[in-house]
């Protein structure tokens, strides 16, 4: 076994008679010859391969054929599984609302339970483990048209990768033992209690258990600090009988209680409603523990979910190696991609050794010969030759003419010659080139095998190759389909990335099993025949001679670089010929030419830079403000703003930069009983025209005392998370410093266009409504202050408090930021909710501070035309160190460079569709001949055409209706649409039908 390239054998063999000849005769080569050392393969590759040809011979020896197609079967049984997973019933299928809705109505089809008692006794064992006694009293009213004889309890076996491992398991019966049935899965025991007789009325049922390692170590949502969580679901995964009267009793042993992060919670939820509650130590807990209890006396119907959680701190347990069934659930859904993925490996090692061509002699010697009844047809096949087909065909041709061919004949002869030789090798000849190799006839490849030269593989490894990797493919989408309803568990989760990554793997393993025709001895022998017509031809120069009749000359190009052997050729023949020929001749109609190639390719950039540019950058249609201060992610959820001071100080640096210090005191109201401790966050703009404002963040504290936050970059803007770890109820203050250390940016001023020094301070930044003043939305206090020095002040072009003009633009949307001198605020604005007043500061500063009142309507003003985020400051520019115009001028760039992208996309699918399908060479039955135009038009005018489309919806992805870029950048998409169906209908329109023709 071999590699396919250094099979060689000697010079006296041609293929036609081997009778007799041994080929593995190791005696001296002769003179002149070529001496091939053995293959030399990675150990990898000949360990893998030496196991597999173990394998292959162990099996065929312990059960031929029938084994063989027991293989098979298993394979299919295999695939047939996942066919089952993936078109089949969804395996333990989350009940969806509609079910859980439905399951009211029939709530009296089966037992309900009058009382539901659950009592955890929780504590740490003498090795450091939790272990958690449960006790659970059920008082099942069975009606009378109800044929049941017990009730089942599901509990879950597995905690986040711990085994539960449920022991001492009882139950009672109305005070009377009772052997409980248990069936157990993986993942799951299910308990009867069954009393053996049909049962009405109501009856007690009490089932008593043990479980271990009921903690994981995991993240605190709140604090973000690593915690050990106890967070369990009373009722179980499917607890489907309604139920009253509930009751839940958390036991805790003083060895837990000190080491809480803060109170357990408990709640109790049905479809979309829920209530949980912070759960509080009962006042009669035993000496040395701490009893919990959540109660509820209303009915709830079948399928509700009642849970608690205890947030310990890390380290309070022991926690068990992960068990075996968690590292199923992490890495079970990769397995069929590390099988195939390991299956491709052995695929590779046996094609490269086990699979590879067979060895001819260690030597082979120049030929000046081609072998006896081998075309080069049937020799490109041996050698998988491509590239040099055509010229190897036109010379095999050219060497058969005789002398008293007529010239004319020969002439033609020799220049369809030069011109496969000056397309021979060419980027432009490769379509055309492979067209040829694929068009071989089913003769030279079935000759290769009637010969004797090729063999194909038969056997169990081959079979493994070719169905196991189909059968781990549609199990691998099967798994995908199935996990897709639940929640994700594996190490990682990208379904789309294991199907593609599946079925790529698979396709590979299966083309190289199933194309695997190694050569045989026989045609090992004959390709050195020919490696030695290549090196007859090197060694006489035999592509320099004329004239190219030679008959070893077409066998031997099949061996040479395509390029160099067509250009060598092309020379001779235009020797021998002249050069008085049109020099273009060559370029047959589907050679394609550089412009062609550019044009393809150009299809193929603008079809991959749209996907790129709409994946990777968001669409400048987004606002980019729905900020994270005034949402409620992060716990921030029962946080609200009753009252808001900021008070900046704007000064100059040494280094010429506008400096502003702020201090923001935030008046908070929060709700003690969120499911989350409450947590507070403030957002600041951090660079604005892409010109940063140097923000850093100072002292935050709660109450006067450092609280715990954390820093983090979202778009432009930088913010402050309070990440506290215990829920806080009432009122409280915050307290915020952040400095702007290059408060001065560039920026345009008014519709005339001219560019300032902006000091824009933005205490609040858009959206901040939503959140402030509770559920009266009213803020007080409400104010804002800035300290500066007069002097400075005096150079400004404005200085004062930020509005939006509604007189420089039609649409809300477009106002331009102005301001509001200072002292000059109208008294008479939002019925005179806003007072202004000006203070002197000391060392000749001067405060100016504006405070919002209440309106007409009792709340807080706001409006874009009424000052409520900051103070503006513009400057002539200049004034300050830091603002960048280029910076400013790269901003204005890129805002209105992707319309004018999309559209210039658009127009350009239009014109050049527009005048290929006029100017476009036709063919006389009236289609587009080849050549440039046509591939504009099948290739580069729809591509255009659907980049214009694709950028339009990315453009406009969320702009609202009346927004004149919607239309602007609708030209492009509309010209793109134009220009790529006109293109499409002209370029692969086929020729017309004759007059009278029919159908």
């Amino acid at each position: 076994m071999t590699d396919a390239g250094r099979d060689e054998t000697t010079s006296d063999v041609t293929g036609a008679d081997l009778t007799g000849t041994d080929l593995t005769d190791p005696a001296t080569p002769p003179a002149g010859s070529v001496t091939v050392d053995p293959p030399r393969h990675t150990p990898l590759w000949a360990a893998l391969s030496a196991f597999l040809l173990s394998l292959e011979g162990w099996l065929r020896s312990h059960g031929g054929e029938p084994l063989r197609y027991t293989i098979r079967g298993f394979w299919m049984l295999v695939a047939a599984i996942g066919i089952f997973l993936l078109v089949g019933p969804v395996i333990n299928k989350p009940m969806t609302l509609d079910d859980i809705l439905s399951s009211a109505d029939t709530a009296t089809d089966r037992w309900i339970a009058r009382d539901l008692a659950v009592e955890y006794t929780v504590d740490i064992a003498d090795d450091g483990t939790l272990v958690t006694r449960v006790e659970e009293r059920i008082t099942a009213f069975f009606p009378d048209d109800v044929d049941a004889s017990g009730i089942e309890r599901l509990l879950v076996t597995q905690y986040q990768g711990n085994e539960l491992n449920p022991s001492d398991i009882e139950a009672t019966l109305n005070g009377e033992p009772l052997e409980p049935r248990a069936v157990e899965t993986p993942t799951e025991l299910t308990l009867t209690l069954d009393a053996g007789e049909r049962l009405t009325g109501d009856h007690e049922f009490v089932l008593r258990y043990t479980l271990q390692h009921l903690a994981a170590d995991a993240i605190d949502e709140a604090s973000g600090e690593p915690v050990q969580l106890l967070e369990w679901d009373v009722l179980g995964p499917n607890f489907g009988s309604a139920f009253t009267n509930f009751s839940m009793r958390l036991d805790l042993s003083d060895a837990l209680t000190d080491n809480l992060v803060r109170d357990p919670r408990g709640g109790l939820a049905w479809t979309l409603l829920a209530a949980s509650s912070w759960l509080e130590p009962e006042p009669d807990s035993p000496a040395g523990r701490s009893v919990y209890e959540l109660t509820n006396d209303q009915n709830i119907p079948p399928n509700a979910n009642a849970w608690f959680t205890v947030v310990l701190e890390p380290g309070t347990v022991e926690l068990p190696p992960p068990s075996t069934w968690f590292w199923v659930q992490t890495w079970g859904p990769l397995a069929p991609l590390v099988l195939l993925a390991l299956t491709l490996l052995f695929a590779i090692a046996a094609r490269a050794v086990a699979w590879s061509d067979a060895r001819g002699r260690p030597w082979y010697v120049a030929q000046s010969e081609p072998p006896d009844d081998v075309s080069v047809r049937l020799a490109a096949r041996i050698l998988r030759s491509r590239r040099g087909l055509e010229l190897a065909e036109k010379l095999e041709h050219h060497a058969t003419l005789r002398r008293r061919t007529p010239a004319a004949t020969r002439r033609a002869s020799l220049e369809h010659v030069g011109h496969a030789a000056r397309r021979a090798g060419r980027l432009g000849d490769l379509p055309r080139a492979l067209r040829r190799y694929a068009s071989l006839t089913l003769a030279e490849s079935r000759e290769q095998y009637a010969r004797g030269l090729r063999r194909i593989p038969h056997g169990f490894v081959r079979d493994a190759f070719i169905w196991a990797p189909i059968a781990l493919t549609i199990v691998q989408w099967g798994v995908v389909r199935q996990l897709s309803y639940q929640v994700p568990l594996a190490v990682v989760w990208w379904p789309a990335a294991f199907v593609a990554g599946s079925t790529v793997l698979a396709a590979i393993i299966v083309a190289l099993a199933y194309t695997a025709h190694p050569l045989t001895t026989e045609g090992a022998v004959l390709r050195q025949h020919l490696q030695g017509v290549h090196l007859y031809a090197e060694r006489t120069q035999l592509f320099a001679r004329t004239p190219l009749r030679d008959p070893a000359l077409a066998h031997a190009v099949l061996l040479t670089d395509a390029r160099d052997a067509g250009s060598a050729i092309a020379e001779q023949v235009e020797a021998e010929l002249g050069h008085d020929r049109d020099p273009s001749a060559w370029r047959t109609p589907d050679f394609l030419t550089a412009p062609r190639l550019a044009v393809r390719a150009l299809a193929l950039l603008a079809l991959v830079g749209t996907a790129l540019t709409v994946t990777l950058i968001p669409s400048p249609s987004i606002a980019g403000n729905d900020y994270a201060a005034y949402t409620y992610d992060f716990g921030t959820y029962g946080t609200e703003i009753e009252s808001f001071e900021a008070d900046a100080v704007l000064t100059r640096s040494d280094d010429g930069r506008a400096v502003i210090a702020v201090t923001e005191t935030v008046g908070l109201l929060m709700d003690g009983n969120t499911s989350q401790p409450g947590q507070v966050i403030r957002q600041w703009a951090d660079r604005v025209t892409g010109q940063s404002l140097g923000l850093t963040i100072g002292d935050v504290r709660l109450d006067g005392r450092d609280v715990s936050h954390v820093v983090e970059r979202e778009g432009d803007t930088q913010l402050v998370r309070t990440t506290m770890a215990e829920p806080l109820d009432g009122e409280h203050t915050l307290t915020v410093e952040y400095t702007l250390a290059s408060a001065a940016v560039a920026a345009v001023r008014g519709q005339n266009g001219e560019t300032v020094d902006r000091v824009h301070w933005v205490a609040l930044l858009d959206g901040w409504r939503s959140r402030f003043g509770g559920d009266d939305r009213v803020v007080e206090p409400f104010t804002f202050s800035m300290t500066a020095d007069p002097a400075l002040l005096d150079d400004a072009i404005v200085a004062g408090w930020d509005y939006r003009d509604p007189d420089t633009a039609d649409r809300a949307d477009d106002w331009m930021i102005d301001a509001y001198p200072f002292g000059e605020v109208p008294v008479d604005l939002a019925d005179g909710a806003y007072t202004e007043r000006v203070e002197p500061a000391g060392g000749g500063l001067e405060t100016y501070t504006l405070s919002l009142g209440t309106d007409a309507d009792g709340g807080t003003p706001w409006a874009v035309d009424r000052p409520y985020s900051g103070v503006l400051l513009d400057f002539p520019a200049g004034t300050f160190t830091g603002p960048d115009e280029g910076a400013l001028r790269a901003q204005t760039l890129a805002e209105v460079t992707p319309p004018a992208v999309a559209i210039g996309i658009g127009v350009l699918g239009l014109a050049l569709g527009g005048l290929c399908a006029v100017g476009a060479p036709r063919r006389p039955s009236g289609d587009v001949a080849e050549g440039l135009a046509r591939d504009v038009l099948r290739w580069l005018a729809p591509a255009l055409g659907v980049s214009a489309v694709v950028l339009f919806v990315w453009i406009t992805l969320e702009l609202p209706a009346d927004d004149p870029r919607l239309a602007i950048s609708g030209i492009g998409a509309l010209a793109g649409i134009a220009g790529g169906w006109l293109a499409l209908a002209v370029g692969w329109r086929g020729p017309r039908k004759a007059a009278g023709a029919t159908a």
